[in-house]
């Protein structure tokens, strides 16, 4: 993710969408780790008013510095641990990799640093700034490759869940979720779950049949919700889940 959109509607349906997960899996889902894939900084005010204002410019990304991003973190993990008393465990884990600036010259020293510690009976949240990509991908994605390794590496009793904005010229489009499903489907041979706003989508993988259906349950009931509560307030807000047998 890019730290410039800390704190935005994104990053709350990301972390709402992980509350509702360990919620609904009563404890059976106690241990998170957030890959968080961070970008650098780097705000685009070529042309706009202001755009000559240096010292403004580098107070903003001031702003942004490493000790925010701890903050950041640390104030998630503080808040996703408190969520033991709402399924009556002793505690959550949570744990953040990686958290240096992501870039195309240290990706592959990134993702070994992953496989090499690689987490088990865990939700495992990558967070790029973009998304999945198989070719030209650039450090605002995720590999198909390293999609596929991390896959490989999961455990039974674990889920994958990777981050994915629409591309700009397929926003609000539909067939976008179904055909990142099916991009899924044919890199890993296993069927993903995939939730989807009209901007966002998350996708998920497991290896466990069981934890597939149950976590199909709880993105179902969190559309249901969100769809009743944007009707309420009279927005159409879109959101759908694609599952086995749903593509």
């Amino acid at each position: 993710m890019n730290p410039k959109f800390i704190g935005d509607t994104k990053d709350l349906f990301k972390y709402d969408l992980i509350t509702s997960i360990v919620k609904g899996f009563k404890g059976g889902i106690d241990r998170i780790v957030i890959v968080p894939m961070l970008t650098k900084y780097d705000p685009k005010f070529k042309g706009n008013p202001g755009c000559r204002n240096t010292n403004l410019i580098a107070c903003f990304r001031r702003l942004r510095r490493t000790e925010d991003i701890d903050h950041y973190y640390d104030e998630l993990k503080s808040y996703i641990k408190e969520l033991k008393a709402d399924i009556k465990k002793e505690k959550v884990r949570v744990r953040v990799e990686k958290k240096e600036i992501f870039s195309q010259q240290n990706r592959g020293e990134y993702f070994l640093g992953i496989y090499e510690n690689f987490p088990t009976s865990s939700l495992i949240f990558i967070d790029p700034d973009t998304g999945i990509k198989e070719k030209g991908f650039t450090e605002k994605h995720l590999s198909f490759a390293e999609l596929k390794k991390l896959y490989e590496l999961l455990d039974s009793e674990s889920i994958l869940m990777i981050y994915q904005h629409y591309q700009r010229r397929r926003l609000n489009s539909p067939d976008e979720p179904k055909r990142k499903f099916q991009d899924i489907l044919t890199l890993t041979g296993t069927a993903p779950l995939v939730i989807a706003d009209n901007t966002v989508m998350f996708m998920f993988l497991t290896k466990n049949m069981a934890l597939y259906d149950t976590l199909t349950e709880i993105l179902r009931n969190y559309a249901r919700v969100e769809k009743v509560a944007a009707q309420k307030k009279n927005r159409g807000r879109p959101i759908d889940v694609i599952a086995s047998g749903t593509a």
